[in-house]
């Protein structure tokens, strides 16, 4: 089933008969139905796919970030998600090559957070015990006093850990019982960004780095 927009002579969205219609950068698209390519598939396209499985997969890890992260860039309504949004992020600007020629997400590239205000600074994180502690820096500024930080926390490939506005930004310290850092398979990669938590605009997020 097609939907019909903008009158008789306007674009629609769906199926037809045997053609599909869709909006594609702002041009109306009509298309047949997609048949299976029979060419096998080269170099440059496996690796293409490669880098969208791991795009994707990174993506569903923080599915539940980056709805909440990307939610300015993507408000109610939008033709493109916060989800999709962060996807393209991650498989445009974070992808890199190994030695034996797989991609992987660099961690350190990635925004778990997009917004206008001001990040933290001069973050840093350690570990002592089951507790994670951090340090930053933040410039008071007018309005600043509702300004709270958002911490996130994964393993790659394994958990996530995500605690919205968890102290006062001007406080520029905080520890946190870390449960995941007992049964991580990997090192703790972890992000800080500000949330006001009275208009709820976000700042993007910073790597701070990561714990063993």
């Amino acid at each position: 089933m097609a939907i019909q927009k903008d009158g008789p002579n306007g674009a629609y969205i769906g199926k037809v008969g045997s053609v599909y219609g869709y909006v594609l950068n702002g041009q109306n698209i009509i298309r047949g139905k997609r048949k299976p390519s029979t060419k096998k598939p080269t170099p440059a396209m496996l690796l293409n796919r490669a880098k969208m499985k791991v795009a994707s997969d990174f993506a569903t890890m923080l599915v539940p970030c980056f709805r909440y992260g990307y939610r300015e860039l993507a408000p109610k309504g939008s033709r493109v998600g916060a989800v999709q949004l962060a996807q393209s992020h991650i498989f445009k600007e974070c992808l890199e090559i190994d030695g034996k020629g797989k991609p992987y997400v660099n961690p350190e590239k990635v925004r778990v957070f997009r917004g206008s205000l001001n990040p933290p600074k001069d973050c840093s994180v350690w570990q002592e015990d089951d507790s994670l502690h951090f340090k930053w820096s933040y410039e008071p500024t007018r309005g600043s006093q509702t300004y709270r930080i958002n911490i996130v926390i994964y393993d790659i490939d394994h958990e996530c850990r995500f605690h919205v506005a968890e102290e006062d930004v001007h406080k520029e310290e905080y520890s946190m019982l870390c449960t995941l850092s007992a049964y991580k398979k990997g090192p703790l990669h972890v992000y800080m960004g500000v949330v006001d938590v009275y208009t709820e605009e976000l700042s993007d997020s910073v790597y701070v780095g990561f714990v063993e």
